[in-house]
């Protein structure tokens, strides 16, 4: 790979948001948008805007309420999030991206792809589940006995930084010590204890909510990155999209939830491989 310059953070007016991000790597080499997850931001990114910006023009923007970028949050969803996305992409004159996302950040990117797929030019899916559920009985469940009623009591009683504390060590408990790392672990107790907090309740009221029906079979090339020590849902809908969009490789690497950050060097190679291969 060439070298490039370190990135910087910029910021650009996109609706009536004022989207901060981070960019690094020539402006005439393919856009590559990397999408965060929830309660994180656009730093988680920075492995691999160090590891691939010599060759691809990186962009990583905090996401609306997270990180520097500031808005309305009522009603935010997994389609608004999108929404946003393209006015991002608008606001750049970027026409054709490829779509990084992790988590929260891959649904939106299956979202974009679904909404406008001309605009996609691939996809890297990291340990991104297409819903909380696919299931009737268990999806009405989780709506009802959601963040909006769950996460201003733990507010109120806890306080956010130590809500946080105690729902990553009780993920632990649940999903195995190896599901989070440690930098993915203090980006999520930072995210968490610094957003506001009904964009905290929002974000994840938007993943309770998403609707995966709008995926289908696309023409798109996607890498799926799958974290060995990630759940069984997640492991099981990275199959799900893989059958669903037809043009998908499955990657898995020795990382938790947050592959790009756990494994950053496996998760680096996995995507420049991709890439280079499109035509």
């Amino acid at each position: 790979m060439t070298s490039h310059q370190p990135s910087a953070t910029r910021s650009v007016a996109a609706g009536d948001l004022t989207v901060a991000y981070l960019e690094a790597g020539p402006a005439s080499a393919p856009p590559v948008l990397c999408l965060h997850g929830a309660v994180q931001t656009k730093s988680v990114w920075r492995p691999q805007i160090d590891g691939l910006a010599g060759d691809y023009r990186m962009l990583a923007p905090d996401l609306r309420g997270h990180g520097e970028t500031l808005g309305d949050t009522t009603g935010m969803s997994v389609e608004s999030l999108a929404a946003d996305a393209f006015g991002f992409l608008d606001a750049l004159s970027i026409e054709r991206a490829v779509l990084c996302g992790v988590s929260l950040g891959g649904m939106v990117a299956l979202e974009m792809a679904a909404q406008r797929p001309a605009r996609v030019a691939a996809m890297v899916l990291a340990d991104t589940p297409l819903a909380l559920s696919l299931h009737g009985p268990l999806r009405a469940a989780l709506e009802w006995l959601g963040p909006q009623r769950i996460l201003p009591a733990a507010f109120a009683l806890l306080g956010q930084h130590r809500t946080a504390r105690w729902g990553i060590a009780g993920a632990k408990k649940i999903f195995g010590a190896e599901w989070v790392g440690a930098d993915a672990e203090r980006h999520f107790v930072e995210g968490f204890s610094s957003m506001p907090a009904d964009a905290v309740v929002a974000a994840y009221a938007a993943i309770v909510a998403a609707d995966p029906a709008a995926i289908r079979a696309l023409d798109i090339a996607c890498l799926v990155v799958i974290g060995r020590h990630e759940t069984q849902l997640v492991i099981d809908h990275a199959g799900e999209i893989a059958r669903r969009i037809g043009r998908a490789e499955i990657v898995t690497v020795e990382a938790g939830h947050v592959s790009n950050l756990d494994a950053p060097q496996a998760f680096n190679a996995a995507v420049a491989a991709f890439l280079a291969a499109l035509p």
